[in-house]
């Protein structure tokens, strides 16, 4: 037979009374604790009105959070959080994890958290350090290509000097031919000259340019021509005998020059 004595019960409603007190106390306080300014409220609060959070309860529930955990989000416990509940903060919030960690000062004493930023730098250096290599590898690309260019316009000046050399007694003397054709036409060389038109043609598509005319009289410049007498001086007035070439400023031949014309009547038809 159980005897319940009076002072039991008692007893009992007492520890009752005090149990409901405490929750009704817990209850209160929690909206309140809350409602409280942490370390990290300020930051937390702005990304959830980006992300349109509207309080602590919404956060709790969206990042499956219990009540202990949040308090040590906001508060900056970060030693007492979980790997997995950081993660799903920062994926509510729409952050990389590094900036959650760093922007709220989280400390990182967790080995499995450590063990992720470790490879998340070393990530980011090994993505930097390719960057790099492709800007690098670009850079050199457009080196390779400009040289390509330029020795491509190299070996094309180099062909046309080589051909202009083997061609130079032809063209030199073939502007004077001409001239004398013109001034007299019963020279035989008359059909020959209208094989060597083309030269014309070839010498504008390489931009060659002649050094005067074929008895032009000119003032003697020694840059631009070679005298037949060693006692022609600068400034004197002389023919060109021979017309000289040249390509963008560099004199290829001087013209030659003389203090007379050339005898015309002099050439006899064959």
């Amino acid at each position: 037979m159980i005897v319940i004595s009076w002072n039991n019960v008692a007893f009992l409603l007492t520890v009752g009374a005090i149990i409901i007190s405490g929750v009704a106390f817990i209850r209160i306080l929690l909206p309140i604790i809350y409602a409280t300014g942490n370390r990290n409220d300020d930051l937390l609060l702005a990304w959830m009105k980006q992300n349109g959070i509207p309080n602590w309860k919404a956060l709790q529930q969206k990042s499956n959070l219990s009540n202990i955990a949040l308090w040590q989000l906001r508060d900056g416990d970060g030693e007492s959080l979980k790997f997995g509940e950081l993660v799903q903060v920062a994926k509510v919030l729409a952050l990389p994890l590094g900036t959650l960690l760093d922007k709220l000062n989280l400390p990182v004493e967790n080995p499995e958290l450590e063990a992720h930023r470790i490879k998340c730098t070393q990530l980011k250096n090994q993505a930097q350090q390719l960057e790099a290599k492709v800007d690098n590898l670009y850079k050199e690309g457009l080196r390779l290509h400009e040289e390509m260019q330029q020795q491509k316009l190299e070996i094309t000046e180099v062909f046309r000097e080589s051909t202009f050399t083997q061609l130079q007694p032809l063209l030199t003397i073939y502007p004077s031919i001409d001239q004398m054709v013109g001034a007299k036409p019963e020279l035989p060389a008359k059909d020959l000259l209208s094989m060597l038109a083309p030269l014309d043609d070839l010498l504008k598509e390489w931009n060659y340019e002649q050094i005067g005319k074929p008895w032009e009289q000119v003032t003697y410049d020694p840059q631009l021509h070679q005298p037949d007498n060693s006692d022609i001086v600068e400034g004197e007035q002389v023919y060109i005998v021979f017309v000289g070439y040249q390509h963008q400023g560099k004199i290829l031949c001087r013209a030659k020059v003389s203090r007379t014309l050339p005898n015309v009547t002099a050439f006899k038809v064959s």
